[in-house]
């Protein structure tokens, strides 16, 4: 029953949502890595890198070797289920093989945004609003998304962040998969407004 609830939490969820229930969050209870008190807005100048839109075509097989990597991937049978990589499948138990996830999976265009009065957010492969959320460039290379430190790179009009996970990701926390989401661990955005 438990998995059921969970994973109808997660039917609202696409790509990195930090606004909805994720896999690993058992209960439902939160909402994502901005629970609790809010980041504050932060002042960021005019010449902020991150301003702007960055898109990526995202594979089910980038996700599941992304939370491999991060020491997350029993869960990749659930992102890969619910996240609609595979058409018609909303569900772990939908899946002909979880232990090979993304089996018939189709690739998603992701987007993120950042815009000059310090809000974050992302849209799914039909352009949907499916998280939101305020960012903090801390130091050169550094930023903060809805409580989650990220060190990032553009270089011309390439993007790359990589999270430094939070110390509840031994346990799977929803705020180490929403990262790894967001991330990729890495892998290229590119600017397109």
């Amino acid at each position: 029953m438990r998995i059921a609830a969970v994973t109808a939490l997660l039917l609202l969820c696409c790509g990195c949502s930090a606004t909805r229930a994720a896999p690993g969050d058992e209960d439902g209870s939160r909402t994502g890595p901005t629970s609790g008190a809010a980041a504050a807005p932060a002042s960021v100048s005019s010449t902020d890198p991150l301003i702007g839109t960055w898109r990526r075509t995202t594979t089910c097989e980038e996700r599941v070797q992304a939370l491999d990597d991060a020491g997350l991937g029993r869960f990749a049978a659930e992102h890969a289920a619910t996240e609609g990589w595979i058409p018609g499948v909303t569900s772990v138990d939908q899946l002909p093989d979880p232990a090979h996830p993304c089996q018939g999976a189709v690739s998603l265009v992701h987007q993120h945004f950042f815009t000059a009065d310090s809000l974050f957010g992302s849209r799914d492969d039909h352009g949907n609003q499916v998280d939101d959320g305020t960012y903090q460039v801390t130091a050169p290379g550094t930023v903060v998304i809805n409580r989650v430190t990220f060190h990032f790179h553009v270089i011309g009009d390439t993007l790359s962040l990589v999270p430094e996970l939070p110390s509840c990701a031994s346990n799977g926390c929803f705020e180490a998969q929403w990262a790894v989401a967001v991330s990729y661990n890495g892998l290229p955005w590119q600017r397109v407004g």
